[in-house]
């Protein structure tokens, strides 16, 4: 633990590129006590220092230049933010026809301001991603302009209280969605966006691209449109219009291919390297200045000609809390219009949501200064943040603020990566907030519009070529492959997007996501694997004859290995590949089904099931079950495919309720669901199997004509030994003595003489009589008993042992500090909390073999122990007693000290027996597929 710690304060103290210890002072966190990761509070995280300012990651000095251009990429996007909060206001003051809410349009954009300051720097702050900044948002604005529109038409009989009863709207809305978003944060709605699909991710950012250039042809020409084409083309094409859209072309053009042009002409500059973007954005300004300059034109001038806003701003930021009072509004209006604020809480949660699946998705990792780079961000702890954030600004007149999705990726990509660049931009939009300086009057309106058209480029850019990384369909046109049905979700998207909204487009992604799910999972085969009695026999070491005897008559059993979910589509598939099976064997008798790699299955498929299993019976052959999820079993249990487990099965049931009442009555609570469950260990769905419990009847045990069983082996066993007593035991006159003695030892837990096992195990008459003085004789072990002595053999002459492995992990090494639950190093499988392969029997083990009468067991560590060549303890099977073949099991044990005191000629016959019985274990071991 103390090496752990040691290799975690170097980390720190190195910082996240490997800087010299030089810079500690540097990492510590801007709280005090000098914590080795980001602190986190119930909302949020306190930033490092790391975080905040960019760092020489040789000196571990700040990185001054970097600095310059963190702030100027701030500024960049405070524009956009400082003009983008206009057309917020816009949206939401001027879209209705009332000229009492049309008249608040300057409180609107104090409003928008201070909503951007306060949300951006709190989210700069506290957040968790170092470059996004938050920003009021046009999709929130246009519910907001909905729910005063409605307000001003139900009060337009007392005009006064129209602004007073508009600013509580706004507000209440605002508190909700905090408090929504901070709800929906800590019961880890946010984790449900871990699965969101990758083509409606990308088609959102494609979306958001849309509306970007949208937007931008929008603002530059003054025309608005409809869908995604101009209301009137001859005000568009007119040359008040096209003279912006030209210039906005030009810098578009510029922006893009200009960073690589400064490369090229100055390759070894550092300054242009890291502000080359920059340069090439703030450049058409500079030079749109200097023409209107040179030509003298004033700037009322250019405004009355279309290129800039006219000079809006409100008098004082102190209007925005001096002007209207919330307590003055119509309160009843507020209250009845809260069930309508639901969308903005929802909508406000899905682009939270959406927005930071595009951020992340947008970058491989987190920039420098990032304590956690390659993490996955914490959905639900951005929802708190926002919640938190929102709160803030809806109790200070203000409305919701959440993730910009184009302006956190073109902050980073213009080299805003720390913390300075969030609080860079809140500070440029402070600046107009608190002078109430009129920002619009100064920027022309295509500079605003190239910002835009920038960014949704690049994310239109990234959804129309992402099929380059997609595999291609089978559809062929026009000589070439057409990409996967994948790459068209994100086109629909955009388009619905289009005609419709963001939030609709993103749900008709969802819809055919769904449907080509569904698609794929309906044509996907069921059926793993097949095999049949002959080439995949059960994990018990059965004598020569009876393998002899399932190598002719085990092609009459089937077993077919499923996979995946089964519904309604791949339910019928299966079904026909079992009628299939049935048509191709005509002799079948048994159809083993293991579900082992079926999580779920659905009441369709449970009812192609229940048709196949009626048309077996008909043919006679009998489906049987095996590996069977709880909640598999309960669904198949509830409609009656399984009425007789064996015993086994029953046993693991009734385990697996005591394991989950035991957790119940240790936590005081009822039986653990979900997460919990998994932490305990006991799989979901035991409230389904107690209930099943409670309410079926299976058949009792002594009738022995079972359907289900726990593992493959139990299922095969149980087939194996219904071929055999047809086949070969049917004529006992035939068999030789010591087969049906063997065969007793099976059927009534009886023993093998000395005689018996001689003949069966291949020793010369009166070995068993001369080794018995060397071994110890141990009679009616009780199942489940270990046999701790792994230095001996084990001769079995009743009952059974069983060979297995236990998920027990190796001993730790002094210098691990992880450890796994029984005390050892922690498994891979402990860590990422899955089951590990192999070890899926009962109780946890995996079983190697099962060793019936007349074989020796512990061959292989005797062997190479006396040669010196056995490699650890761990390496050795634990052997235990099996209550497979009656209820007490007698062996002989031949300790390993008591081998030299064998005569030569005794030494020699049980050396040649153990070399043929491992043959025999080997050759077995080819059809079983241990």
């Amino acid at each position: 633990a103390r090496a752990g710690r040691a290799r975690r304060e170097h980390w720190v103290s190195a910082g996240s590129h490997g800087a010299a210890p030089a810079m500690a002072g540097l990492e510590a966190p801007l709280v005090r006590g000098g914590a080795k990761k980001k602190p986190r509070m119930w909302f949020g995280y306190l930033p490092l220092w790391q975080e905040i300012l960019p760092l020489n990651p040789d000196t571990g000095k700040v990185d001054w230049v970097r600095v310059i251009a963190n702030i100027l990429a701030g500024w960049i996007i405070g524009i956009r933010q400082t003009l983008s909060a206009i057309v917020s206001a816009t949206l939401v003051f001027t879209t209705t026809s009332n000229p009492t809410v049309s008249a608040m349009f300057p409180f609107g954009i104090s409003m928008m301001w201070w909503s951007t300051v306060a949300g951006s720097a709190f989210y700069g702050i506290f957040g968790r991603l170092q470059y996004n900044t938050n920003a009021t948002q046009e999709v929130c604005a246009i519910l907001y302009g909905a729910m005063a529109s409605k307000a001003a038409s139900q009060l337009a009989h007392d005009p006064e209280r129209i602004p007073p009863t508009v600013l509580a709207l706004v507000v209440v809305g605002t508190v909700l969605t905090g408090i929504g978003s901070l709800l929906f944060g800590k019961l880890g709605v946010g984790r449900l966006m871990l699965s969101f699909p990758t083509p409606v991710t990308s088609g959102f950012l494609g979306t958001i691209g849309f509306f970007l250039v949208k937007q931008a042809l929008q603002i530059t020409s003054g025309v608005p449109f409809q869908y995604f084409y101009p209301t009137s083309l001859t005000d568009f094409v007119a040359p008040r219009s096209m003279c912006p859209l030209i210039c906005l072309g030009a810098m578009v053009m510029f922006m893009r291919r200009g960073p690589k042009m400064l490369n090229s002409m100055f390759p070894t500059s550092k300054v242009v390297k890291k502000l080359g973007g920059l340069i090439c954005q703030l450049a058409p300004l500079g030079v749109f200045y200097a023409v209107v300059f040179i030509l003298g034109v004033d700037l009322d001038t250019v405004t009355k000609c279309g290129w800039t806003y006219a000079a809006q701003a409100p008098k004082s930021f102190t209007s925005l809390w001096t002007t209207y009072s919330i307590w003055h509004a119509d309160w009843v209006i507020v209250i009845n219009s809260i069930p309508s604020m639901g969308s903005l809480v929802l909508m406000s949660t899905l682009c939270t949501m959406t927005g930071v699946l595009g951020i992340t998705g947008k970058f491989p990792s987190g920039p420098d200064g990032d304590p956690a780079p390659d993490d996955v961000v914490d959905f639900d702890g951005e929802l708190a943040t926002v919640g938190a954030g929102a709160l803030l600004t809806g109790l200070t007149n203000g409305v919701v603020t959440f993730h910009r999705l184009g302006s956190s990726v073109q902050l980073r990509m213009d080299g805003g990566t720390h913390r300075v660049a969030v609080l860079s931009s809140a500070f440029f939009v402070g600046v107009f907030f608190f002078s109430s300086v009129p920002l619009g009057h100064y920027i022309p309106k295509f500079y605003l519009g190239g910002l835009f058209a920038g960014s949704g480029i690049s994310f239109l850019e990234g959804v129309f070529f992402s099929y380059r990384s997609m595999p291609t369909s089978k559809v062929r046109l026009f000589g070439g492959q057409l990409p996967s049905a994948q790459y068209y979700v994100a086109l629909s998207c955009i388009i619905v997007a289009a005609f419709s909204s963001p939030f609709q487009g993103i749900g008709v992604g969802l819809c055919l996501t769904l449907l080509l799910f569904l698609g794929q999972s309906a044509g996907s085969n069921p059926v793993s694997s097949v095999s049949d009695g002959r080439n995949t026999m059960s994990r018990t070491l059965r004598p020569i004859w009876e393998l002899k005897c399932l190598r002719v008559e085990g092609d009459q059993i089937a077993i077919l290995y499923l996979q995946g979910q089964l519904f309604f589509g791949s339910g019928q598939n299966l079904a026909s590949i079992i009628a299939q099976t049935v048509e191709i064997r005509p002799n079948l008798k048994h159809c083993i089904l293991s579900f082992a790699k079926v999580p779920a299955i659905d009441v369709s498929a449970v009812d192609f099931l229940k048709g196949a299993q009626k048309k077996l019976k008909r043919r006679g052959c009998k489906m049987l079950f095996c590996r069977m999820q709880p909640n598999v079993f309960a669904a198949l249990s509830a409609a009656e495919l399984i009425k007789s487990p064996d015993s086994d099965l029953r046993a693991v049931l009734e385990r697996s309720l005591d394991e989950a009442d035991d957790a119940s009555s240790q936590t005081g609570t009822e039986a653990p669901q979900t997460a919990e469950e998994h932490e305990v260990g006991i799989h979901p769905g035991i409230e389904v199997l107690r209930t099943l419990q409670r309410e079926s009847s299976f058949k009792p045990l002594r009738f022995g004509d079972h359907d289900a069983f726990d593992h493959e082996t139990d299922a095969l066993d149980y087939c194996a030994d219904q071929l055999l007593g047809e086949h070969y035991y049917a004529e006992t006159s035939k068999r030789q003595p010591h087969e049906m003695a063997y065969r007793r030892c099976y059927e009534f837990g009886a023993g093998l003489d000395e005689e018996a096992f001689e003949v069966i195990s291949g020793l010369p008459p009166g070995s068993m009589r001369e080794l018995m003085p060397h071994c110890r004789v141990w009679q009616d072990c009780t199942p489940a008993a270990v046999l701790r002595d792994t230095k001996a053999l084990y001769f079995v002459l009743k009952g059974a042992l069983s060979m297995v492995d236990t998920d027990e992990a190796p001993p730790e090494p002094e210098q691990s500090d992880a450890s796994g639950p029984s005390g050892g190093r922690a498994s891979l499988s402990d860590l990422l909390h899955v089951e590990k392969k192999g070890f899926h029997g009962r109780g946890g083990k995996r079983l190697r073999k099962r060793y019936p009468p007349g074989t020796v067991v512990g061959k292989m560590p005797f062997a190479l122990r006396r040669a010196g060549r056995l490699l650890d303890e761990h390496v050795v099977s634990e052997i235990i007693v099996s209550g497979k073949f009656g209820k007490s099991t007698d062996v002989w044990v031949l300790p390993n000290t008591e081998w030299s005191k064998l005569s030569a000629g005794l030494q020699k016959a049980v050396a040649d027996m153990l070399i043929v019985q491992q043959a025999e274990e080997r050759q077995h071991t080819f059809l079983c597929g241990e």
